[in-house]
């Protein structure tokens, strides 16, 4: 008699129709336990040859996976640096410019903005004390 088609708790009167289906599912479940225990059991003491012949030709593959993973995940982070610092030598050289531009307009303001030299006077006149 097997306890997956038949109910041993069905012919107990002490227990209640709701009592007799609970213990009917765990005893299926315990036995669906135990026939796993078994099969885990067997796989453990002779292990089936062409899967682990599988299972080998999986772990190279992932192990190929994860290296080509790898180099995608720090070729966009090389490249994500890149343009950062592409970036923030952008931003350093508007800056200059942008500073540059201000010096040469306060030069402009301050009335220095045509430098001439005057030739009229004669190298012993500035070379007097």
């Amino acid at each position: 008699m097997s306890v997956n088609t038949t109910n041993p708790y069905a012919s107990n009167d002490q227990l209640s129709s709701l009592e007799q289906d609970i213990l009917w599912e765990f005893a299926k479940l315990n036995d669906k336990v135990k026939r796993a225990a078994n099969l885990a059991q067997l796989t453990a003491e002779s292990p089936n040859e062409s899967l682990l012949e599988e299972l080998r030709k999986l772990e190279r593959r992932m192990g190929l996976v994860l290296t080509l993973f790898s180099s995608s995940v720090w070729g966009v982070l090389n490249d994500a640096q890149a343009a950062e610092e592409e970036r923030a030598r952008q931003q350093a050289e508007a800056q200059y410019q942008e500073e540059l531009q201000q010096q040469q307009q306060q030069y402009q303001y301050q009335g220095g903005g045509d430098i001439s030299y005057d030739d009229s006077r004669a190298w012993t006149e500035d070379s007097m004390m």
